[in-house]
């Protein structure tokens, strides 16, 4: 069972990675980036592929290319 969000920031005191629900993520979750990232991109909502060295590999729906970002730059409140 994931944690929500208010419990996850009770854990304040562990790394930044360890608090996030991308521990629970599994791959072909939608994520949506923050609005305030990457204003390039129109698409904001990704297929989550996988996490290596912090950085989370995101897919489009089509499968036909990806994006690497950083985790801070994920909207977690809308997941």
């Amino acid at each position: 069972m994931m944690p929500n969000l208010d419990e996850i920031k009770k854990l304040g005191d562990l790394p930044f990675v360890e608090r996030l629900p991308l521990n629970y993520l599994t791959p072909g979750t939608r994520l949506r980036l923050r609005e305030d990232v990457y204003r390039h991109l129109k698409e904001r909502e990704w297929i989550f592929n996988k996490v290596r060295n912090n950085m989370i590999f995101l897919l489009r729906e089509t499968g036909d290319y990806g994006v690497v970002i950083g985790i801070e730059d994920i909207d977690w409140s809308v997941f």
